[in-house]
Protein backbone atom coordinates (compact mmCIF):
# COMPACT_ATOMS: atom_id res chain seq x y z
CA UNK A 1 0.00 0.00 0.00
CA UNK A 2 1.25 3.36 -0.28
CA UNK A 3 0.20 6.53 -2.92
CA UNK A 4 -0.48 9.97 -2.86
CA UNK A 5 -3.30 11.45 -5.21
CA UNK A 6 -2.52 14.64 -6.94
CA UNK A 7 -5.09 17.64 -6.81
CA UNK A 8 -8.08 16.50 -9.09
CA UNK A 9 -11.80 16.73 -8.73
CA UNK A 10 -13.37 16.77 -4.83
CA UNK A 11 -16.48 15.35 -3.88
CA UNK A 12 -18.44 18.40 -1.97
CA UNK A 13 -21.17 18.46 -0.33
CA UNK A 14 -22.96 21.35 1.05
CA UNK A 15 -19.44 23.25 -0.57
CA UNK A 16 -17.55 21.14 1.61
CA UNK A 17 -14.78 18.41 0.84
CA UNK A 18 -15.73 15.24 3.03
CA UNK A 19 -12.63 13.30 3.55
CA UNK A 20 -12.67 10.50 5.70
CA UNK A 21 -9.94 8.62 7.40
CA UNK A 22 -10.08 4.63 7.72
CA UNK A 23 -8.14 3.44 10.25
CA UNK A 24 -7.20 -0.26 9.77
CA UNK A 25 -6.81 -2.29 12.83
CA UNK A 26 -5.84 -5.61 13.32
CA UNK A 27 -5.46 -8.12 16.47
CA UNK A 28 -3.53 -11.16 14.78
CA UNK A 29 0.48 -11.24 16.48
CA UNK A 30 3.23 -9.34 14.49
CA UNK A 31 5.41 -12.91 14.31
CA UNK A 32 1.86 -14.29 13.20
CA UNK A 33 2.32 -14.06 9.20
CA UNK A 34 -0.82 -14.56 6.65
CA UNK A 35 -0.78 -17.64 5.04
CA UNK A 36 0.08 -16.56 1.07
CA UNK A 37 -3.23 -16.84 -0.26
CA UNK A 38 -4.90 -14.77 2.39
CA UNK A 39 -2.74 -12.30 2.05
CA UNK A 40 -3.20 -12.47 -1.56
CA UNK A 41 -6.95 -12.13 -1.48
CA UNK A 42 -6.09 -9.18 1.63
CA UNK A 43 -4.16 -7.02 -1.08
CA UNK A 44 -6.28 -7.50 -3.71
CA UNK A 45 -9.16 -5.81 -2.09
CA UNK A 46 -6.92 -3.13 -0.89
CA UNK A 47 -5.63 -2.77 -4.32
CA UNK A 48 -9.56 -2.64 -5.60
CA UNK A 49 -10.20 -0.09 -3.22
CA UNK A 50 -7.36 1.42 -4.24
CA UNK A 51 -8.15 1.57 -7.95
CA UNK A 52 -11.92 2.95 -7.29
CA UNK A 53 -10.73 5.74 -5.69
CA UNK A 54 -7.94 6.64 -7.93
CA UNK A 55 -9.98 6.46 -10.82
CA UNK A 56 -12.52 8.65 -8.83
CA UNK A 57 -9.85 11.04 -7.75
CA UNK A 58 -10.98 10.74 -4.57
CA UNK A 59 -7.41 8.89 -3.05
CA UNK A 60 -5.76 11.23 -0.69
CA UNK A 61 -3.47 9.09 0.77
CA UNK A 62 -2.59 5.27 1.89
CA UNK A 63 -0.51 3.54 4.02
CA UNK A 64 1.04 0.51 6.13
CA UNK A 65 2.08 1.13 9.30
CA UNK A 66 5.50 -0.34 10.75
CA UNK A 67 5.35 -2.37 13.58
CA UNK A 68 4.62 -1.63 16.91
CA UNK A 69 8.48 -2.21 17.76
CA UNK A 70 8.66 0.66 16.27
CA UNK A 71 6.20 3.07 17.91
CA UNK A 72 7.14 5.57 20.02
CA UNK A 73 4.48 7.82 22.83
CA UNK A 74 5.19 11.00 23.84
CA UNK A 75 3.26 12.07 26.85
CA UNK A 76 3.30 16.10 28.53
CA UNK A 77 2.86 16.68 31.78
CA UNK A 78 3.16 20.02 32.83
CA UNK A 79 6.43 20.75 31.31
CA UNK A 80 8.06 17.55 31.47
CA UNK A 81 7.40 15.38 28.13
CA UNK A 82 8.48 11.06 28.18
CA UNK A 83 8.55 8.96 25.44
CA UNK A 84 8.14 5.35 25.77
CA UNK A 85 8.52 2.37 23.82
CA UNK A 86 4.94 1.08 21.86
CA UNK A 87 1.66 2.15 21.08
CA UNK A 88 -0.17 4.82 23.32
CA UNK A 89 -1.96 2.23 25.23
CA UNK A 90 -2.29 -1.96 25.91
CA UNK A 91 -4.68 -3.53 23.68
CA UNK A 92 -5.60 -6.67 21.10
CA UNK A 93 -5.94 -4.67 17.99
CA UNK A 94 -3.13 -2.35 16.87
CA UNK A 95 -2.90 0.14 13.99
CA UNK A 96 -1.79 -1.14 11.07
CA UNK A 97 -2.72 1.67 8.52
CA UNK A 98 -4.71 4.10 6.58
CA UNK A 99 -6.32 5.33 4.09
CA UNK A 100 -7.71 9.29 3.68
CA UNK A 101 -10.48 9.25 1.28
CA UNK A 102 -12.92 11.62 -0.30
CA UNK A 103 -16.40 10.21 0.21
CA UNK A 104 -19.54 11.44 -1.14
CA UNK A 105 -20.97 10.87 2.07
CA UNK A 106 -20.36 8.87 5.33
CA UNK A 107 -22.59 5.54 3.87
CA UNK A 108 -19.46 5.68 1.08
CA UNK A 109 -16.84 5.40 3.84
CA UNK A 110 -18.46 2.41 5.61
CA UNK A 111 -18.77 0.73 2.24
CA UNK A 112 -14.75 1.34 1.69
CA UNK A 113 -14.19 0.13 5.05
CA UNK A 114 -16.27 -3.20 4.41
CA UNK A 115 -13.82 -3.32 1.74
CA UNK A 116 -11.16 -3.74 3.01
CA UNK A 117 -11.67 -4.79 6.74
CA UNK A 118 -9.49 -7.80 8.27
CA UNK A 119 -11.08 -10.44 9.80
CA UNK A 120 -9.33 -10.44 12.74
CA UNK A 121 -9.66 -6.75 13.50
CA UNK A 122 -11.71 -3.80 12.39
CA UNK A 123 -11.63 -0.59 10.13
CA UNK A 124 -12.68 2.26 12.21
CA UNK A 125 -14.26 5.60 10.07
CA UNK A 126 -13.58 8.86 11.29
CA UNK A 127 -14.39 12.26 9.30
CA UNK A 128 -11.54 14.33 9.11
CA UNK A 129 -11.48 18.30 9.45
CA UNK A 130 -8.84 19.09 6.91
CA UNK A 131 -7.74 22.65 6.98
CA UNK A 132 -5.19 23.99 4.47
CA UNK A 133 -2.91 26.77 5.48
CA UNK A 134 -2.23 29.85 3.08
Amino acid sequence: MGGVRGRGACVRARGRVLIYALLIHSARPEDDPLPAAEERAILSRHRALQAEAIARSELLSVARLDGRDKARTVRVKGEKASVTDGPYMETKEWLVGFYLVECADEATALARARQICPEDGSVEIRPVNWQRTP
